[in-house]
Parts: C-alpha cells; structure tokens; sequence
C-alpha cells in the first residue's frame, strides 16, 4: 500500500515536472518564434514605409511641409467634396507655380506692372476656383444619382434585404461619387460608429441639400418605424420631379449663362490682343490719368454686370 501510494506520488510529480518542461522550454520557444516573426514583420513593414517615404518626390515633400507651416486646412474639405487628389501642399504649389508664370511672361513681354499683378492674383486662385468647379460638378452628379440609390435601396428592402445589406448594395452598383461615399459610411458603421455619425460624415463629403434632406429622413425613420420602402419610392419620385423641373430652368436661362460668360471674357481678350498686336496703342491706356480711370470703371462695371446675370440666372427650385 506504501509502495503504490509512493508510485503515484512520483507519477503525479514526474507528470508536472514534464508539464513545467513543455510550458518553460517548447511553448516559451514556440512564443519566442512567433513574436521573433511579428517583430520581424514589424521591422520589415517599418523598412518598407522607409522606402515608400524615400520614393516619395521631393514635390510631395515640400508640399506637405508648406501645408504645416501655412495652416491650410481650410481648404481640406473642399478638396474632400471635389474628388480632387491633391494634398493641401500640392494645391498650394500649384497656385504659387501659376503665379511664378504669370510674373515670368509679364516680364518678358514687358507688361505693365498693374496688369501683371491683377492678372497674377486672378491665376492664384484659378486652382482653387477649377476645385470649386469639380466640387459643384460632383455635387450635380450626386444628386442625380440619389433619385436611382432611392430606387435601389427601396426595392433590395422590399425584397427581404436588411437596411445595411441595402446600403451595400448602393455602394457596389453606383458609380462616383455615391458608390465610393456610401462605402465609406459602410465601413464606419462596421468600425463601431452609429448611423447618425456615419451619416453625418457622408454630409460633410456630401454637402448637398437633397441628400441631406434624405439622410435625415432616414435617421428619424429608424428610430421611429415604419414602412420605409413606401418612404424612399416616395422621396424618388419628389427628387425625380425636382430634377426634371432644375433640367428646365437650365435650359430656359442657358443664354443668360452664356452672356454673363460673353462679357466677362470679351474685353479681358480684346485687352490682351491689343497688347499684343500694338503695345505702344496699348501703353497709352496706362500713362494718362484718364486712362486709370477708365480700366478701374470697366473692371468694375464687369464684376457688376457678371454678379446682375449670375443673380437673375439662379432660381432656387
């Protein structure tokens, strides 16, 4: 009875020993391997984010230093709502490049000082004025596209699909920039942010009223039921009447447009022609106080006359 209980005893502690080896020797080697591979990964991702920097060209460089130094976060939403892929550096050299031009070609052609400097400040915000443009570009086309993201949400939860399965489905069949900006918003609801913050960035890409207007609607609808298939078919058909009504007023006011680009233009070109083709002729309009006089009333009649159109052009639907 001595004996067995002795053997046991030894067993019961060779067994543990054994077990302390395995745990001290083969699965703290097996530990040290993994993480010796995870650092070695990490060294070699740290490696590889060196080289990308390295790659990178001294024009990004420079840009993202400037964007520091200048605090131009001003402008970062509005490269976000355009599409555009430029960093706030990449935008600011642009505009300084533009301007270097100007002044180079000015010098050349031995251009007045006053008119270098007025069409120098023109070309410095031209890049911000052609973001300005690709943003309301995007803007149109979001709009357009959100009649069709409606119809699609409305008939995929019709069919049985969840909201979020509805949603997935808007960011796989539309194009840019819904398609893209809807996945966003996926992807951060996934991440573990409400709706309400997801939506609210989607607006801050988005800033257009009529997808506003939808994704409000959609908020308070999920929070207080209802049948919101009927809701979206009946927003589709509101935004589709709102768009065929905006395409007539467009086409109704296209001439006004068009003149308010005529005038604007016209005498910018015919000023720089006759530059050109008889700078002594030119010259004239510069050295006498009359002439002063009458660059400074043209300009402004111009900007006058621009902002009358633009303002009788724009009905609000």
């Amino acid at each position: 009875m001595k004996m067995l209980l002795i053997t046991s005893l030894a067993f019961i502690i060779g067994t543990l020993l054994f077990r302390l080896f395995i745990v001290l020797v083969v699965e703290k080697g097996k530990y040290e391997k993994r993480l010796k591979h995870y650092i070695e990964w990490e060294v070699v991702k740290k490696r590889e984010r060196r080289e990308e920097e390295k790659r990178n060209s001294p024009i990004k460089s420079l840009a993202k230093a400037i964007e520091a130094a200048l605090n131009l976060s001003k402008n970062e939403y509005l490269l976000v709502q355009s599409g555009v892929k430029l960093s706030l550096g990449e935008l600011f050299i642009s505009r300084v490049i533009i301007v270097i031009l100007i002044l180079l070609m000015g010098n050349y052609y031995e251009m007045h000082f006053l008119f270098v400097a007025i069409i120098s400040v023109i070309g410095f915000y031209l890049p911000i004025a052609y973001v300005k443009r690709r943003r309301r570009i995007r803007l149109l086309l979001a709009s357009n596209q959100l009649g069709e993201a409606l119809g699609i949400i409305a008939n995929a939860m019709r069919a049985g699909f969840s909201f979020m399965q509805a949603l997935k489905m808007v960011a796989e069949e539309m194009d840019d920039p819904l398609g893209p900006e809807f996945l966003k918003a996926i992807q951060e609801i996934n991440y573990g942010l409400s709706y309400e913050e997801a939506f609210q960035n989607l607006q801050e890409r988005l800033p257009e009223k009529e997808l506003e207007i939808v994704l409000n609607t959609l908020i308070v609808q999920r929070k207080t039921g209802g049948n919101m298939a009927y809701l979206l078919e009946t927003m589709q058909n509101v935004i589709f009447d709102r768009a065929r009504i905006k395409g007539e007023i467009r086409t109704l006011t296209a001439q006004g447009r068009f003149s308010s680009v005529i005038i604007t233009i016209l005498p910018i070109a015919l000023a720089v022609y006759i530059r050109l083709v008889n700078p002594e002729y030119f010259q004239t309009l510069f050295s006498h106080p009359v002439g002063w006089a009458m660059v400074i009333y043209g300009a402004f009649s111009i900007i006058v006359g621009w902002l009358f159109i633009k303002k009788i052009v724009h009905i609000e639907v």
